[in-house]
């Protein structure tokens, strides 16, 4: 069968490739890594539709018999980005990206479309005009039954597209029992499917210690570098000397007011940055005792699955799908959102008691193991396409 993917996403190696005037961190690398699977597929033929900042026009190339089709979305001909005070791509409902994917969607004539995300407008909102045309399944990768962003035109923007996605399509693939139960109460006739991610196992530094704490993902509020920054402070009388290493990119005003935050609290932040390669990030935060991510909403996110691949204990808040980590067996600590009392008690407990640290990690490390390996991910896909084209044939027949 002939697949489209439509996503975003960005790794060294297509950088090589495209050539951007400027470079830009990896990013979505579960688009990357899953994309792997279709690399010389004699039957199957994976078309990857991608915007990517900094390219004038558009590239399309095969690597490893994957497809892949890249186009500017921001000023075209151009490459460079629209500036904030005129964000014609927003006022126009990102007219250009659509007509640009529309472009390669019709030269590819694809047997299904697997649109990657829903929540992110200049790409995912092209997919209302090509609705009745292909059979489509949409890929959750967040969900959030109560729509929550901010108020900006580009988080309005969002909230409407996503909206639109989540509660008018019909197919959806999840990864996890909270996602699809989080979908049926927006959208009751929603089909789901269970089509997770190729998850890499990533490669363990051993070296010695250097931070108690490390925090690798959005530096962000709701993502919840502001509980852990609280959360230590609350551990400074006992331990003076707690660092903790963050990695992430961060502008400079909320970079000095998270300075400010851990200043006051006597906790010593060692910054980090975006690192170019996810390699980069798992040797810096394999030099940390302790993964604590106490993010506000979320599924199961990268940075805990690869915490516990690597062996680090894992804290965080008891939101979204992680508690589908303890169904078995304790594998990470929890605590209700907002508990930043019961945070810190965690990561006391863990600085304080390092044998059960270690117990803990390698529990930790056997269920995320088991929990990647009960799915044959190539397969999973392939069924969902099969199922969805079948459906739509059966449908075009009816309506006949």
């Amino acid at each position: 069968m002939k697949i489209a993917w439509i996503c975003h996403f960005s790794n060294s190696e297509i950088q090589d490739i495209i050539k951007p005037y400027r470079r830009v961190h990896a990013y979505a690398p579960w688009i990357t890594n899953t994309a792997r699977l279709f690399e010389n597929q004699q039957q199957h033929e994976l078309n990857v539709i991608s915007p990517h900042r900094f390219i004038a026009g558009s590239k399309s190339f095969v690597l490893r018999g994957v497809r892949y089709h890249f186009f500017n979305p921001g000023i075209p001909g151009w490459g460079r980005q629209w500036p904030p005070f005129f964000r014609f791509d927003l006022i126009t409902s990102y007219r250009h990206n659509s007509k640009m994917i529309h472009k390669f969607i019709d030269s590819i004539n694809p047997d299904v479309i697997h649109l990657q995300g829903a929540e992110n407008p200049y790409y995912s909102s092209s997919i209302f005009k090509l609705r009745d045309r292909f059979p489509i399944v949409v890929n959750l990768q967040r969900m959030d039954p109560e729509f929550r962003f901010g108020n900006t035109a580009e988080a309005r923007k969002r909230k409407t597209v996503e909206m639109a996605i989540v509660k008018g399509f019909k197919n959806f693939s999840i990864r996890t029992d909270t996602m699809r139960n989080d979908l049926l109460k927006v959208n009751p006739t929603a089909k789901t499917y269970w089509v997770p991610y190729n998850i890499p196992q990533p490669v363990p530094f051993k070296g010695p210690k250097e931070y108690d704490l490390v925090y690798f993902a959005r530096v962000s509020k709701q993502k919840g570098i502001e509980d852990l920054i609280q959360a230590a402070a609350l551990l400074t009388p006992d331990f003076p000397n707690l660092t903790l290493c963050v990695i992430g990119g961060v502008n400079q005003n909320y970079r000095e007011y998270l300075d400010g935050l851990a200043l006051a609290g006597g906790v010593k932040i060692i910054w980090k940055g975006l690192l170019p390669e996810i390699e980069d990030v798992h040797r810096e935060a394999c030099k940390a005792r302790i993964s604590v991510l106490p993010t506000h909403q979320d599924i199961i996110p990268g940075t805990i699955v690869e915490s516990m691949q690597l062996g680090l204990p894992v804290v965080s808040y008891k939101v979204g799908s992680i508690p589908e980590l303890n169904a078995e067996t304790e594998s990470v600590l929890l605590v209700e959102k907002g508990g930043i009392v019961g945070l810190a008690d965690n990561i006391r407990r863990l600085l304080s008691d390092t044998e059960y640290a270690d117990q803990l990690a390698k529990t930790a490390k056997r269920t995320i193991d088991k929990f990647i390996s009960a799915h044959n991910v190539l397969d999973k896909h392939l069924s969902c396409y099969e199922d969805v084209i079948g459906e739509y044939q059966t449908q075009i027949k009816s309506n006949v």
